[in-house]
Order: structure tokens, then C-alpha cells, then sequence
């Protein structure tokens, strides 16, 4: 995720002070603000939900370290990085702030310079176990052999992760977007990946999204209605995969960021599969971010090893 995407929420009751704040971190990140701690639940329990909170601790009604306490004990805002901002130093205020779970403690009078630090430095933190989370609950379900409904939030997070042993991105199903007509290589590549997933431990296949995670939608494919674009999709799959696979195969269309996204998921066939298609019969497996084709010598190999894991 850039700078740019990322949200500070600043919860102060002293205007002057979210201002001098707004001011160090505009350049960088998106600020929302809040001038007591009611109002910053409130923020903070709405999408698109604060990166990292900046909380004052001397607040009328209910203090920062409330609000902490408040924040930390609910599922929905647990998560998210609190840094404390005070003009209490004292030892135990500190170590207050730590015991209700903040990252960081940065007191009165700002240092622009530790401010900036300190938050780009949480927020790498924050971002890096999201996403060890996200690739360890993947690793789960693939592991598991099972089909998951997948949310929109959790289809952002494969997107952010990227293409790997376990995910593949595809612009389109049939659409060559270069020539602007209709290629049986585009079918034929979205194919392929799902030969290698249903030979390897599993995957996702996400049409509609190019190599980089941007949402490019299905409407370039130019089928008449989503009922058909599955249609034909499943049709390619019972004729170049198998019928006999099918039930190892989970096509949907999903909502992603406004547009159409066709998510594919593929569990790991206990039998080789072949990719069919014009008399050749093609066996693939899935090594890092792409799909290898074995030669025939080779998949006797692959299968006994398979078959002994």
C-alpha cells in the first residue's frame, strides 16, 4: 500500500494541535481527524477505517486511554496501531499507555521529524502483519483442501499479496486487449492455470485484474450477462480439463472495488490433469508465480514424489 492510501486518524481536543499535526503528514498520508474520543469510535469503526491512530491522553469526558481500552476490546478496531501523543511524560503514564496495547508514545512539543518517523515506521509494521496474517490464513484454507467465501475485504487482501505459488492474475477470460478481438490463447492461459493448481496444492485464479492487482473488470470479455460468461467458462472447463474435475472447481462472479471480477478456485486433484486442447494433451504444475508445463518423463517423477507427501 503507498503513503498516499494510508489514513491517520488524529484524536485531539485541541484544535491548534490538529492542525500542527495535519500539517507534518498531509504530504503524505490521507488525515482524518476528531476532537474527542466518542467521535473517534465512531471514525474508527467505519470504512475505510484509520492506518494508525494518533491519541491524545488529556481529553474532557473520556481520555485517550478510554479510548484505547475501548478500541483494543473490540474485534473490529483491535487491530489498528495506536500512538499515544502527550504532554504527560512521567514514567508510568508511559507504561500506562503500553499495558492498553499503543505502539508508541510521543510526547509534547512535536518533532516533525520523530512524528513522521515514528508513524512510518509503525505503519510498515502494521502493513507487513496484516499481510503475514492474510498469507497465513490462505496458506490455511489451501492447506485445509476446502472452498472459503471469499469477502470482498479478503479478495483485496490476495490482491495485495500478489501472484504466487497460490494465486494468479489474469487481465481477461477471452478479450486480447492488445488486438482487440477475441484469442483463444487468453482462454487457453487462464486454463493452463488451473490445470497447474488442480496438479499442485490448490489455488486462486482472479480474471479481470491485471499482473499488478489493478481491478480491471470483465466487461471488455463482452458477454451478454454474467450467467453467460459462466456458462462458457464452464464449458471450456468440462471440454480442455475435464468434467471428471469439475467438482474440484468453484467459478464465481465477485464485487471487487465497483467492478466484476471472476474468482476461480481450484483444490488439489488427487489425480494428474491434463490440459486438453487441438489433440494435445499438456500436464502443468504450479512453480512460483507461473505454471510449468513437466514433459512426459517428467510426470511419472512428479507423481511418485507427490504421491509420497
Amino acid at each position: 500500500m503507498s503513503e498516499a492510501q494510508n489514513i491517520i486518524l488524529i484524536v485531539d481536543d485541541t484544535p491548534t494541535n490538529i492542525q500542527l499535526l495535519n500539517s507534518m503528514l498531509r504530504e503524505q498520508y490521507k488525515v482524518k481527524a476528531a476532537t474527542s474520543g466518542e467521535k473517534a469510535l465512531k471514525i474508527a469503526r467505519t470504512e475505510p477505517q484509520p492506518d494508525i491512530i494518533l491519541l491524545d491522553i488529556m481529553m474532557p469526558e473520556m481520555d485517550g486511554y478510554e479510548v484505547c481500552r475501548q478500541l483494543k476490546s473490540s474485534p473490529l478496531t483491535a487491530d489498528i496501531p495506536v500512538i499515544f501523543i502527550t504532554a504527560k511524560t512521567a514514567v508510568e503514564d508511559e507504561q500506562l499507555g503500553f499495558s492498553l496495547g499503543s505502539v508508541d508514545y510521543i510526547t509534547k512539543p512535536f518533532n516533525p521529524d520523530i512524528v513522521k518517523t515514528r508513524v512510518k515506521t509503525q505503519l510498515e509494521i502494521y502493513h507487513q502483519q496484516r499481510k503475514l496474517h492474510e498469507e497465513n490464513k490462505h496458506l490455511k484454507r489451501r492447506v485445509s483442501n476446502e472452498f472459503s467465501d471469499y469477502i470482498e475485504p479478503e479478495i483485496v487482501s490476495i490482491l495485495e499479496m500478489g501472484e504466487g505459488d497460490g494465486t494468479e492474475f489474469k487481465s481477461t477470460l477471452r478479450w486480447n486487449l492488445h488486438t482487440d478481438k477475441a484469442d483463444k490463447k487468453i482462454e487457453n492461459a487462464c486454463l493452463k492455470t488451473v490445470a497447474a493448481f488442480l496438479n499442485s496444492d490448490s489455488g486462486v485464479l482472479l480474471v479481470g485484474v491485471d499482473d499488478s492487482g489493478e481491478v480491471l473488470g470483465l466487461e471488455q470479455d463482452g458477454f451478454a450477462n454474467e450467467d453467460k460468461l459462466l456458462l462458457h467458462w464452464n464449458s471450456l472447463l468440462k471440454a480442455h480439463v475435464g468434467i471428471e474435475f469439475m467438482q474440484l472447481i468453484r467459478s464465481q462472479v465477485n464485487g471487487l472495488g465497483g467492478k466484476r471480477v471472476l474468482l476461480v478456485q481450484c483444490l488439489r486433484s488427487s489425480k494428474p490433469v491434463f490440459f486438453r486442447r487441438d489433440n494435445d494433451e499438456i500436464f502443468y504444475v504450479r512453480t512460483g508465480n507461473g505454471s510449468n508445463q513437466l514433459k512426459p518423463s517428467e510426470v511419472i517423477a512428479y507423481l511418485d514424489q507427490r504421491e509420497s507427501q
